[in-house]
């Protein structure tokens, strides 16, 4: 028998897309609105146990149905955001930015977003704001749901059924909470982490039916678990773990709740329409964010935000109206997966064939040294929860100096090693990626960080370096209080020098990015100097004042790159920073080449 329509569920897919593109289009106004995708997730799982179970039930089930079923479902508005999305993206990005989105638009065709995505994260990678198709991990995990789950149902008794997904929540959020703190990445992107919220959802459709008063009380607590989620979360949390049951909860709450105020209050209109275009609507955003950044080189205002939201509307509503809809309905897919098959190779044009062109002079800028392989990853720069000991990372040649700091502290080794051919001292890298030199929790200071930051506390005590360079980016919420214990640890190791480095210019969307779009756009090379698509200084004026407050001295990088006509971009045809913040090898040679005299090294 199959189910009826029920509009309270494209409520609920209302209120789910709203939080995730609110997140997304104006940062702080809903912290945890990510987790809108996680109720999409409970709300898969529920539809597609319920078709299948009922099929099975009424003997009407065919595999060959149901995959057509979704192929009409799913692939008409992702290939034409797809396509789009190559499009501009062959006009708007650099070589690197495009090859990656060719692989990406390639794993969107064969189900596997979210695995290459997985395969792509690294420190190093492209910035998540740089990927205009990042948000198809979770397209990803669902489509392996459809591949998976209704094999696993016809090979079931109907009594085994709930218990298999049963088993497999447990089994699923087992796996999650264990790889959550420690591997990340994987436990937001592997389909095996995330199946536990699909199998919240299926283990619904075996419920019986509640009485009023309980299905009352369960929507007023699931809306409640969701209003939280998304007031009380954010982006810094250890994510999904443990954290993510609260809103699977309260989405399975209230779909099983059907009859209940909060739910008749989701049929309204106005839920039930962006319910209805909720697909288009998921697809279209975050390209239209991530392109409309790119364009401008900086962070999305209020106003700029509105816009991207109304455009991505206006692109959903035709796109439901003109291709969902109609193609929902058409008997035949053969066409459709044509269609696939032909985004799928403009993907891979786009990551093996397609190079935008380039003057020889840009091009040269694009390729700059970045002095990466001088900075000893893995084992005098630690990324994303490694394990290491700094055990051989300082040299023995007097004086010494220790560099204690993030990943922009190592981008200073090729400028010392550098000065290091003219003048005699040792070098000593302690480095953390995204990790402030911190010993207290802070904004800036995770668990993580915490611990390695106390094993180069360790290591400086042991080696005595003549000075000790604290570099990083810092945070907006560091402060005199939050830095002193560092101070303090480095006093009583007896460390005679402490120098604080004051943050680089942070470039909008990245150096490279704002070089090839000012050719583009005004057929010109970048100027050596300019205040535009810069930050300002405020953060050195703060860091300079906690130095000042702890008595330390103070070296203003900043001061350094950047003059009344604006900050440094090239030195000749050699760009100064690689991306956002990190310095290339010329880079770095002239800021350690400006400040040698501050540190006493004529």
């Amino acid at each position: 028998m199959k189910a009826a329509y029920r509009p309270d569920i494209d409520g609920l897919r209302a209120v789910a897309v709203s939080a995730v593109i609110l997140f997304h289009a104006f940062p702080g106004t809903l912290p945890g609105g990510f987790v809108g995708v996680d109720i999409f997730f409970v709300i898969s799982g529920y539809l597609i146990t319920g078709i299948v179970t009922s099929d099975l039930h009424d003997k009407t089930f065919s595999l060959a149905t149901f995959y057509e079923r979704r192929i009409r479902r799913i692939f008409p508005a992702l290939i034409v955001v797809l396509a789009a999305t190559m499009f501009v993206g062959v006009h708007l990005l650099l070589p690197n930015e495009l090859h990656s989105l060719g692989k990406n638009a390639v794993a969107s065709s064969l189900f596997s977003a979210n695995l290459m995505l997985l395969s792509e994260v690294s420190y190093f990678d492209i910035g998540a704001h740089l990927k205009p198709l990042l948000h198809l991990w979770s397209l990803g995990i669902e489509e392996q749901f459809y591949l998976a789950w209704p094999l696993i149902l016809c090979a079931l008794p109907r009594r085994w059924m709930p218990i298999a997904a049963g088993i497999g929540l447990v089994a699923s959020f087992s796996l999650n909470v264990a790889l959550a703190s420690d591997h990340p990445a994987s436990a937001f992107f592997l389909p095996f982490t995330r199946a536990w919220e699909l199998m919240a959802g299926a283990l619904l459709t075996f419920l019986p039916s509640q009485s009023r008063a309980v299905r009352e009380g369960a929507a007023i607590i699931g809306i409640v678990a969701i209003e939280v989620s998304f007031f009380l979360f954010d982006a810094k949390m250890t994510f999904p773990g443990w954290a993510a049951a609260l809103p699977v909860a309260g989405a399975s709450l209230l779909i099983m709740s059907e009859g209940a105020i909060v739910n008749r209050i989701l049929t309204l209109k106005p839920f039930v329409g962006v319910g209805l275009i909720s697909y288009s609507l998921y697809l279209w955003h975050w390209p239209v964010l991530v392109f409309l950044q790119i364009y401008l080189f900086r962070p999305l205002n209020d106003t700029l935000g509105l816009a991207a939201v109304a455009l991505a509307s206006a692109l959903s509503v035709l796109t439901y109206f003109a291709v969902e809809r109609p193609l929902r309905r058409q008997s035949r897919v053969f066409p459709i997966g044509a269609a696939m098959a032909a985004v799928g190779l403009f993907g891979l044009y786009a990551t093996f064939v397609k190079v935008p062109d380039l003057p020889g002079p840009l091009q040269a800028m694009i390729n700059t040294p970045d002095g990466v392989t001088s900075w000893r990853v893995h084992e005098c720069l630690l990324l994303d929860g490694e394990d290491g000991d700094f055990r051989n990372c300082s040299e023995t040649k007097r004086p010494l100096i220790a560099i204690w700091g993030d990943s922009t502290a190592s981008a200073l080794i090729p400028g010392l090693a550098k000065l290091q051919q003219n003048h005699a001292f040792g070098i000593a890298q302690y480095s953390v990626s995204s990790c402030s030199p911190l010993l207290l929790p802070a904004h800036s200071a995770s668990r993580y960080c915490l611990e390695k930051n106390a094993e180069i506390v360790r290591r400086v005590s042991e080696i005595k370096p003549d000075i000790v360079i604290l570099h990083a980016i810092w945070d907006a919420g560091d402060s005199a209080t939050t830095t002193k214990p560092t101070i303090d640890a480095l006093r009583a190791a007896g460390v005679p020098r402490i120098i604080m480095i004051g943050p680089v210019p942070v470039w909008r969307g990245g150096l490279p990015d704002i070089a090839v779009a000012y050719y583009r756009r005004y057929d010109s090379v970048l100027p050596e100097r300019t205040s535009q698509f810069v930050n300002g200084s405020r953060d050195d004026k703060i860091i300079e004042g906690i130095a000042a407050a702890l008595g330390v001295e103070y070296i203003s990088a900043r001061n350094a790159l950047c003059q009344t006509d604006g900050c440094l971009t090239r030195l000749g045809d050699s760009l100064t920073a690689r991306d956002t913040v990190h310095l290339t090898s010329p880079g770095s040679e002239y800021l350690v080449r400006r400040i040698a005299g501050q540190l006493g090294i004529e």
